[in-house]
C-alpha cells in the first residue's frame, strides 16, 4: 500500500465520521479532511487541510467552516462556506448571517487566496473581509453605526477606526466598506450558490 494511502485509511479509521480526500496542489501532495460536529450549542461541518510532509507526517495548513448554526430554536447564528482550488492555490469564501433573535450575532463575508509556494507552503495573499458585529442600530455605543453614517468628528472616526481594526484582527481580512463591501457579499453569495451546484452533482 503507498504511504500516502496508508494515511488516508488511518485517519478514515480515526475520524469515523469524516469523508478524506487526497488532491494534489500545483505539483505538492495534500489531504482534505470534512469533518462533521455537534458540540454544545453547535452543529455543522468544517474542512481541514493537511500537507504530506517528506517524512510522511502530516502538517496541518487550513481549516474552514462548511456549515455552522450555533444558538436556540429562537436565534441562530448561521455560517457557511465553500472553497474552490486550482493549480496556483485555494480560494475560502465565508458567510455569516442571522436567524431569529440572534441581535449580536455577526453578518458578513470574507474571501481569502490562498497560493502555493515553491516549498509547498500556501501563502495568504488577500483577504477581503465585511462584518457587522450586531444588528444594525442594536449597539450604538461601537463604531458600526459609522458604516451606516458619516463620521462627523475626531471622535467618531476614532471610534470607526477601533471597530475596523477589530473585525480585521478577529476575522484576519482587510475590511472593505460601501461598494467594495456590496460587491464582496455578492461574490460570496455567487460561490455559495456554486457550492449547492457541487453538493447536487457529487457531494460536498
Amino acid at each position: 500500500m503507498r504511504p500516502f494511502l496508508f494515511i488516508i485509511v488511518l485517519i478514515t479509521q480515526i475520524f469515523a465520521s469524516s469523508s478524506v480526500k487526497e488532491l494534489t496542489i500545483g505539483k505538492f501532495n495534500f489531504l482534505m479532511i470534512r469533518k462533521s460536529y455537534d458540540i454544545y450549542d453547535s452543529k455543522g461541518k468544517v474542512m481541514m487541510l493537511y500537507r504530506e510532509e517528506n517524512n510522511r507526517d502530516l502538517t496541518f495548513v487550513l481549516r474552514l467552516i462548511l456549515k455552522d448554526a450555533t444558538g436556540g430554536c429562537t436565534s441562530k447564528g448561521i455560517q457557511d462556506g465553500f472553497y474552490e482550488i486550482d493549480e496556483r492555490g485555494i480560494t475560502l469564501y465565508s458567510m455569516w448571517d442571522r436567524r431569529g433573535k440572534a441581535y449580536i450575532e455577526p453578518y458578513g463575508a470574507r474571501i481569502q487566496r490562498y497560493e502555493i509556494q515553491s516549498d509547498a507552503s500556501l501563502k495568504l495573499v488577500s483577504s477581503r473581509v465585511y462584518i457587522e458585529m450586531t444588528r444594525k442600530k442594536h449597539d450604538e455605543d461601537s463604531g458600526m453605526k459609522y458604516l451606516f453614517e458619516e463620521p462627523k468628528n475626531k471622535s467618531a472616526r476614532l471610534k470607526l477606526n477601533t471597530y475596523v481594526k477589530e473585525v480585521e484582527r478577529l476575522y484576519n481580512g482587510k475590511f472593505v466598506f460601501d461598494k467594495e463591501a456590496k460587491k464582496l457579499l455578492d461574490e460570496v453569495k455567487d460561490a455559495l450558490r456554486r457550492k449547492v451546484q457541487v453538493v447536487w452533482k457529487r457531494g460536498l
